[in-house]
């Protein structure tokens, strides 16, 4: 008797190893997923959310947008001073702060640069997708949605729901130029579980068929590059329980993730990614490692026993296991 209905993960669409690069953009779903990937692969090879999490596919495709972009965008006409007497960007989310306009500039220029370079030498883009739900300035440099509305007050946007056609073609678009300028690249879409009640469980139904059915239209235009994990399938018709959501009752639980991660591992992870990624991890949970005795025979013969591993490691993979201390000068 079966007691679950397990997803049918798609055909094998690409296949990590140990070499592959990866950016990871969208929701705190993403961000959730691309740091267990970080985990897996070599240190620095895996870049997150540079602009911080991002929920609606219009914020996304400009911050993709701008990581395309030959040079650095001009940080200052979206910066703004808040009622606290601080800096942020409608473009960043609210991780991006400081007490200077010239210190922000400053941290934005560095995300931007990490973000750059890494879409550039990556093997595979993640998009999570989360909602249709956005928000315009109504005054303001841009009439693109924001990053994130910062606490402001709701006097200062006006919020819409984006339509099917307007993001289809837009996207279409974008994937077209993404495609000639970056050849090497694949694109793997994955939709948020989270579920948006502000607007009722119907708003949140419709935005999320609405998004599926953006990634649908994407993949059969673009399949020989372009894929859906089904994430969303796997907690809302696998797992389906509220065993596995959060106490919010909105987020998946950690258990949830674990569990989305184990079908995406399966899904992509070359054999030599997963030894790769089982030695790796192993060794860092070691290191990690507190003593009861420091300085005791045993402890002492346990690090030599650590360095040994380690040293194998890093000369079977070519990789080591961080990476090499680097000397910031003003």
């Amino acid at each position: 008797m079966e007691w679950f209905t397990p997803v049918q993960l798609p055909p094998p669409f690409l296949s990590l190893t140990p070499q592959s690069r990866a950016v990871c953009l969208g929701s705190c779903f993403a961000e959730h997923i691309g740091e267990r990937l970080q985990c897996a692969l070599p240190e620095g090879q895996v870049v997150v959310n540079p602009f911080g999490p991002l929920y609606n596919p219009a914020s996304l495709l400009r911050a993709t947008d701008l990581l395309l972009a030959d040079k650095e965008p001009a940080w200052a006409e979206e910066a703004f001073e808040t009622a606290e007497h601080t800096w942020r960007h409608w473009r960043f989310s609210t991780r991006f702060e400081a007490t200077q306009p010239e210190t922000l500039s400053k941290l934005l220029a560095d995300a931007w640069h990490g973000g750059h370079d890494a879409l550039l030498g990556a093997d595979v883009l993640c998009l999570t997708f989360s909602t249709t739900q956005a928000w315009l300035l109504r005054e303001g440099p841009s009439q693109w949605p924001v990053a994130n509305c910062h606490k402001q007050p709701a006097r200062c946007f006006r919020k819409v729901s984006l339509g099917l056609d307007e993001q289809l073609s837009a996207w279409c678009s974008f994937l077209e130029r993404l495609h000639r300028q970056l050849p090497q690249l694949r694109l793997l879409f994955t939709l948020s579980p989270y579920r948006y009640v502000g607007d009722g469980l119907h708003a949140n139904a419709v935005a999320k068929a609405t998004l599926l059915l953006l990634i649908e239209s994407l993949r059969e235009r673009f399949a020989d590059w372009v894929a859906y994990f089904p994430a969303f399938e796997i907690v809302t018709d696998e797992l389906r329980d509220y065993r596995f959501y959060a106490p919010d009752m909105l987020h998946p639980s950690e258990r949830a993730t674990d569990f989305i991660w184990e079908r995406f591992r399966e899904w992509t992870f070359s054999p030599a990614l997963r030894t790769f990624a089982d030695e790796r991890e192993a060794l860092l949970r070691a290191e990690a490692h507190r003593p009861l005795h420091p300085g005791s025979e045993a402890h002492n013969r346990f690090l030599a026993q650590l360095a040994e591993r380690r040293r194998a490691f890093e000369l079977r993979w070519g990789f080591p296991l961080h990476p090499p201390f680097q000397i910031t000068r003003n």
